[in-house]
């Protein structure tokens, strides 16, 4: 293997194949992501999508904090230094347009999601039969909504919790819009239709 060049297991066709590609991607992800991001999340971005080796990944990250162009936080979160934005500013142009833009949409839904679960709950409960699923849409002070429903197995339970956790306030509209008279409801026999106003 030649120097720079890193290990491609993983990696799909337009990859980055050499450590400097990797640190300047890392980079320039979270300039645009705008905030710090668990260490764990950077890895599976690039590597999960296919943009690098997981390996070399965690290894470029590794490089990155010891030049000082990432710090590690609490919770294991990277962030970016001023001489990290120069990097990802100065630099992004050696990275394909279409690995940047995948690691910062990536990164803004992953950052959109650890929100979501931060100002809005889920909890499981194993019933003798079943599962309650216990859905919550958080405020400052006290829960804008809450309910529970029952379902059959652990699969539903899931898919419930991820189904919320996708749009939580599209449900809370959805339900004011109902109960409140304010959406056009149309039910057929397999179909309901809100037009939320």
């Amino acid at each position: 293997m030649s120097d720079g060049q890193v290990f491609s297991d993983g990696v799909e066709p337009g990859g980055l194949r050499t450590s400097q590609e990797i640190k300047i991607l890392v980079c320039y992800m979270l300039l645009g992501a705008g905030e710090a991001m668990p260490r764990q999340a950077v890895l599976e971005i690039i590597s999960g999508n296919g943009m690098a080796n997981f390996f070399e990944t965690g290894s470029a990250i590794d490089e990155l904090v010891r030049l000082g162009h990432l710090t590690e936080g609490e919770g294991d979160t990277l962030a970016l230094t001023e001489t990290g934005r120069q990097v990802a500013d100065t630099l992004s142009g050696m990275i394909p347009y279409t690995l940047r833009e995948r690691s910062v949409k990536s990164a803004l839904q992953l950052l959109t999601r650890i929100r979501r679960e931060r100002e809005n709950t889920v909890t499981i409960e194993k019933l003798p039969h079943g599962y309650n699923v216990t859905c919550a849409i958080g405020d400052d002070e006290s829960p804008l909504m809450s309910f529970t429903l029952r379902v059959a197995d652990d699969l539903q339970a899931q898919m419930v919790k991820e189904r919320f956790l996708s749009d939580p306030v599209l449900l809370y509209r959805s339900l004011l819009a109902v109960l409140s008279g304010d959406a056009g409801v149309s039910i057929g026999d397999t179909r309901i239709v809100i037009d939320l106003k």
